[in-house]
């Protein structure tokens, strides 16, 4: 989202406005992902943000080696709002269900630091190790490589017959394991490595990765935990503290820490 177009339109139209945005946003997402037609995201330098998003709802990332792939959000106040929270806890779901310790909190706890603490693969092979491309995902060493190969991927995929995956709804931890990741925020927070607002958006993200106020095992969709994460991102649009970060960083440039 860009800051810039989206204050004025927070201004004249309150949070109704950007709820809207984050909205379309999302489904825009959902349909990339879920096109009867393969879609394929060739990604150099910086995909961060809404840019990181868009390449983990494509159905094949082709990732130059020198790409910087994160959800940065929280350096300006906000959570991811175009659907990376609910890739987060898909993609958890999703390698529990893989893996011989099928210990999902794990895997959410995991998807959550990435978020919470902002941080952005320096490599295409950092941001395999962040979950952010996956191990059939295509990294190409010599960037002017890298359209030539991402539609050749797209081409291939066509030539074999690609279906959209199907929508399934999927497990989530639930308030259980929201509170033990909330745990260790308090320790954070209480032993001053975190701001009082660092601990509550950390707060949001955990609420929305674990599916809000259910049981642990139920099973949710992605639109529901979209739901969730736009209810978080406005608002947190309104707060005056995500205010400062949002105003500091048009200014300056730089992250404000309040």
């Amino acid at each position: 989202a860009d800051l810039q177009a989206m204050l004025p339109a927070f201004m004249v139209a309150g949070v109704s406005a950007i709820d809207g945005a984050e909205q379309e946003l999302q489904n825009a997402m959902l349909r990339l992902r879920y096109a009867s037609v393969p879609t394929v995201s060739a990604i150099r330098g910086l995909a961060l943000g809404g840019g990181c998003e868009m390449a983990v709802y494509s159905a094949k990332r082709v990732a130059a080696m020198e790409s910087y792939i994160g959800l940065v959000e929280v350096g300006v106040g906000l959570v991811p709002g175009a659907g990376g929270l609910a890739y987060i806890a898909r993609r958890a779901a999703e390698n529990a269900a893989a893996s011989t310790n099928k210990e999902l909190l794990a895997f959410i706890t995991e998807g959550f630091t990435a978020a919470a603490m902002a941080k952005v693969g320096t490599s295409a092979l950092e941001s395999r190790k962040l979950g952010y491309l996956l191990a059939s995902d295509v990294i190409v060493p010599h960037k002017d490589e890298l359209l030539f190969v991402a539609i050749t991927q797209a081409r291939a995929m066509f030539a074999s017959g690609y279906r959209a995956p199907q929508r399934r709804p999927f497990a989530v931890v639930g308030r259980s394991g929201a509170a033990t990741i909330k745990g260790s925020l308090v320790n954070m927070r209480d032993g001053g490595f975190i701001s009082a607002h660092d601990f509550h958006i950390a707060s949001l993200i955990a609420h929305v990765v674990c599916g809000g106020d259910v049981d642990a095992g139920t099973l949710v969709t992605e639109e529901y935990l979209m739901a969730l994460e736009r209810k978080a991102f406005c608002s947190l649009v309104t707060h005056p503290k995500t205010q400062e970060r949002i105003m500091g960083m048009m200014a300056t440039g730089k992250p404000v820490r309040n």
